[in-house]
């Protein structure tokens, strides 16, 4: 990925009021299996695979885990959902 491929496509997103920096953009370029192959052009549907990739980073449906991580993170979740059951049991 060229320099000028990562401050194009953050000063693509950022004219649509998307929030990021360099960092984040160039770790989705990095990890998107599909942004192997960029274009200088950067689109709408970048932007929505951008997003897409934004929402699930982080989660146990994010993409290119390995099972371990996918199993931990849902444990969390779990365990956190099993919390706010008790606490709203609780009110």
């Amino acid at each position: 990925m060229s320099e000028l491929a990562l401050t194009k496509t953050t000063k693509f997103f950022r004219s649509y009021g998307i929030k990021c920096n360099e960092e984040l953009i160039a770790e989705w370029l990095n990890t998107a299996s599909r942004r192997e192959n960029l274009s200088e052009q950067v689109c709408e549907d970048d932007l929505y695979d951008f997003n897409e990739w934004c929402r699930w980073k982080g989660t146990p449906y994010e993409e290119g885990i390995d099972d371990q991580t996918k199993i931990a993170r849902l444990l969390e979740e779990i365990n956190d959902l099993q919390s706010e059951v008790s606490a709203l049991k609780k009110e």
